[in-house]
This record gives structure tokens, sequence and C-alpha cells, in this order.
């Protein structure tokens, strides 16, 4: 394996350095995490191939990074010329190398972005590094560049009302990645997690940065494609593995992390409420018209879901751009037998909703309206 003439650095963290932002924040570790992961596993692979087969892979790693910050193009046919004066035997080792690499990366970003989340909670500001916070903008984040970028709260609401989560689960080589290497990618995540809190024991430290390498090694060793095919209680067991580490797991932290919301919602609700009273002289809303208040208080139980129910109906049968399916065929036996379905036919011959329903949709509005005029 021919090595360039590159001079060799003693770690991976100085080149990384190089090629990081010159500002970065001083609650950002994503350097300091992917140096430590890249790090233990270049020494992985010398203790497996030998230290001549590191050397290229840090070789080849810096020349990359060399042709990504100056767009020397010399650089990059140096890098081509040394890829393909590999044997095979080597080739793969080094592309199983690059790939494990990636991954790491892939890893210590995500710590760094769940550990400046924390930070941010914790600091009660905004993000201190302005060119990562479209990849860790969270929930609340998101909702206000919307806004900022003049979407109306009602866009904003139609577009998370509308959207929709597939799952699908695949067992192309391609496309997936195996269950043992998500487990161990799972494991190493929360080694380096725990690696860099701040009341960490030199004993613990110790003790992490084993269990670290470890697994490093466990899933450079593992092979990313599955040589004999899955047979169907194989296939089960992942889909149902997927649904128990991802979504079981996952759902509950989302609606926790959307959770705050309402609470605000409901705190701003309660100030407009007692600002309202306030000006008003009041101490309780419709003080003065006890009988309309009843008549509210009887109505909001059961109605007025119902009435919202409705509306939204309404609103999607007179929305041009609303699509459904075809409406269900009547047979003409059924329609020359029923009268009354010939006359919601009548109604609305041209409509993709089932015959007569915006007709039926209004006047079920206008009778409860009457009937609660009415009854109070």
């Amino acid at each position: 394996m021919a090595t360039g003439s590159l001079k060799k650095m003693g770690s991976i963290d100085a080149q990384l350095r190089l090629i990081a932002p010159a500002k970065v924040s001083e609650d950002d570790k994503l350097v300091e995490y992917d140096a430590l992961l890249l790090d233990r596993f270049l020494d992985i692979l010398q203790d497996l191939h030998g230290e001549e087969v590191r050397e290229f892979v840090q070789e080849c790693y810096e020349v990359a990074a060399d042709y990504d910050g100056n767009r020397n193009t010399a650089k990059l046919e140096e890098l081509g010329n040394m890829l393909t004066s590999l044997d095979p035997g080597d080739s793969i080792v080094v592309t199983k190398s690059f790939s494990n690499m990636l991954s790491l990366a892939n890893l210590a970003e995500e710590v760094q972005i769940a550990y400046r989340r924390r930070i941010k909670k914790l600091k009660k500001g905004d993000f201190a590094d302005e060119a990562s916070a479209t990849t860790e903008s969270d929930i609340e984040e998101t909702l206000k560049r919307l806004l900022q970028l003049n979407k109306t709260p009602e866009e904003v609401f139609d577009a998370l009302k509308n959207q929709t989560v597939d799952l699908v689960l695949t067992a192309h080589p391609t496309q997936s990645v195996r269950r043992s290497l998500l487990q161990k990618f799972g494991r190493i995540r929360d080694c380096l997690t725990q690696l860099y809190a701040k009341d960490i024991t030199p004993d613990d430290k110790q003790e992490l940065d084993e269990a670290l390498q470890r697994e490093i090694q466990a899933a450079f060793r593992t092979d990313e494609i599955r040589r004999t095919p899955p047979t169907p209680q194989d296939e089960m067991r992942a889909g149902m593995s997927y649904f128990h580490e991802t979504i079981w797991k996952g759902v509950p932290k989302f609606l926790r992390q959307l959770q705050p919301f309402g609470e605000q919602l409901r705190v701003n609700y309660q100030e407009t409420r007692r600002l309202l009273l306030q000006v008003a002289g009041h101490k309780d809303i419709l003080e003065g018209d006890p009988y309309l208040r009843q008549r509210l208080q009887l109505r909001d139980p059961y109605i007025t879901t119902l009435n919202v129910c409705q509306a939204y109906t309404l609103k999607q049968i007179r929305d041009p751009s609303f699509h459904v399916k075809v409406r269900p065929h009547l047979s003409k036996d059924y329609m020359e037998s029923s009268k009354p379905a010939a006359e919601l036919v009548k109604l609305n011959p041209k409509s993709e909703y089932a015959p007569g329903l915006e007709d039926t949709v209004i006047l079920t509005m206008k009778g409860i309206a009457a009937g609660m005029q009415n009854t109070g």
C-alpha cells in the first residue's frame, strides 16, 4: 500500500479543527466529539490491520479535507490516484473504514445537537452559532422562524395538520441498516453522552472510554449486509424491534415536547381573560348577563364540538383545492325505489361528496342554532 508525502498529524483532532468554522461557540462540542470517535476508530483500525492501513486512511481523510477546504483539483486527483492504487483486499478495508467513520461523524452530530438543545434550555436564549441553527432547531424554534418568514398562524396550522408519516419497512440491503448495527450505534451514542458529563469521575470516565472502544470495534467488525436471506420470522422480529426501539420511545418524547405549547397557550388565555375582566370591571365573564351565561354553559359540553366538526366539513366541501374519493355509486334500482335519495342527488348532481351532503350539513347547523335559541 502506497503512502503519500503529506505530513502525518499526531491526531485527527488537528485536522478537524482546521476545517471547523473559525467562530465556534463555547458550547460547541462537535469537533471534540468527532475527534474522539475518529481517534478511537483509527487506533482500532491499527490494531486490526496494521499501522500502514491506519496511516493510509488518515492520509486519505486529510487530502479529502484539504480539497474540501481549498477546492484544489490537484488534491482531488491525488486522492483518486491513491485509491486506484489499492489492491482489492485493501480497497475493501479502506471503503469499510470510511463508511464507519461517516457513521461515527453522524453520531457525534446527534450528540452535539442534543447537548446544545440542553444548553439552550438552561440559558433560555437563542442558538449561539446561527450557521447550525437550521439543523438544530427544535419545535419552538421552527415555529418562530416560520412566523418571522411572514407565514400566518393559519398557514402553519394547516401545514402541520395535513402532514402524514408513513412507515416503510424494507429488507433491501442498500436501504436498511442491520438491527445489530443500530443497537451498537445507540450504545456508542450513550457512551459519548455520558463521557462528557460535568460530574463524571475519573474511574467512570475510564470505564466509559473502554466501553466506547469496545462498541466501535464491534460495529466495525459487524457485516453491514446480511449474507443469508432473512426468514419471515426474522423480518417480523426486525419490524417489531423497530417499533419498540424507535416509535414507542420517540412518540411519547415528542408529545412531551409539544405539551409546553398547550400550557403556554393556557397562560396567554388566562392573562387575556384577566385583562378583559379588569377593563370591564367584572369578577367573572358575562357577570351582567346570567341568562346568556347559563345558555353557554349548557351548550358547551355537547354542542360546541359538533359545531366545530360541521364547520370543518363545510369548509372542506367548499374548498376547490381539496380532493376526495369519488362519491359512492347508487344503483338505479335504489334510486327509483327511494324518493329521498333521488331528491338528494338533484341538490348536488356534480359534487364529489355524497349526494346532498353540503345542504344536509347547512340544514343541521341551522336547526341546532334555532333549537338553542328557542330552548336556551
